[in-house]
């Protein structure tokens, strides 16, 4: 069908509103971020040119090389986290009775707000908490621990949570990607004597290898911009900073807005690294 002049304006009109909104919204903030990541802004004022001053102490100052460490502990747990998940999937991945339900259960830690999950698990890890109550039970009581004072065992333990949290997400995702193979392909294989960890091998995994690739890569996103939960229970105390805490803290109560952003765009190209690398292996699983 011919377009008039008018449907062409009419079509023009309707995108302008979603353009100029993604212009003023996104891409004019980030812009004016990546301009203030060279300067000593403090919030007040006119900001200062320094170049690269503030990624220069971003790349040297032993305590910021510190707090993007502490996002190894939470990319760490992502690996029993999606392991577990997966296998849970695989496991139930057929009809069951009771088999919503238990996906509901599954899902409510994920589901539940951070400050509720931060109280719950500063009860878990306190002196006089479950855990060491539990340990204590169980004949383990020389492992009793101040979990969130202990400086080498704090972080760990709030990385932990995330297995808690984030395992039933990851199952929903992996058990609707299971659900979709067919399952003559399962027949096929038993069939032909395949084993069960063949046809993981051979069937599962290829089917729903795009889903695995989006888990890791949440979990790796994840990782970098983690926030709510080790700010709630510690406020970043103890060694606990994350970068998004750290840009929280020098924007805020510092006044230290240039090298906040500085870090905010050093987090930002991690993020569009871990997805370009994601969108690489995609694209190599496809060929």
């Amino acid at each position: 069908m011919k377009k008039t002049k008018s449907s062409r304006i009419i079509i023009v009109l309707f995108l302008l509103i979603p353009v100029i909104q993604l212009l003023v919204f996104s891409y004019i903030p980030i812009l004016s971020n990546i301009y203030l990541s060279f300067t000593n802004y403090k919030g007040v004022g006119i900001p200062k040119w320094i170049g690269l001053k503030n990624y220069e102490r971003l790349f040297t100052d032993p305590q910021y090389i510190m707090v993007f460490k502490n996002c190894l502990w939470y990319m760490l747990v992502a690996i029993p986290q999606l392991v577990f998940a997966f296998v849970l999937a695989i496991f139930v991945n057929g009809k069951f009775r009771g088999l919503n339900l238990f996906k509901g259960v599954l899902i409510i830690p994920y589901l539940l707000n951070g400050v509720i999950v931060s109280t719950i698990f500063i009860i878990f890890f306190n002196n006089s908490g479950t855990l060491n109550l539990l340990l204590e039970t169980v004949g383990l009581g020389q492992f009793k621990q101040q979990w969130l004072q202990n400086l080498k065992l704090v972080n760990p333990s709030i990385a932990s949570i995330s297995i808690w949290r984030y395992y039933g997400m990851n199952f929903i995702m992996f058990f609707g990607a299971l659900q979709t193979i067919p399952g003559d392909l399962f027949e096929a294989a038993a069939v032909d004597g395949c084993t069960k960890w063949q046809e993981i091998k051979y069937i599962s995994i290829p089917s729903i290898r795009k889903v695995l690739f989006i888990n890791i890569l949440l979990s790796v996103s994840g990782s970098i911009q983690v926030f709510e939960i080790p700010y709630i229970m510690m406020n970043g105390a103890n060694g606990t900073v994350t970068p998004v805490i750290q840009i929280q803290q020098s924007a805020f109560s510092e006044n230290r807005v240039g090298f906040a952003a500085a870090l905010s765009i050093l987090v930002f190209v991690i993020v569009v690294i871990a997805v370009g690398l994601q969108s690489i292996f995609n694209k190599k699983g496809e060929s």
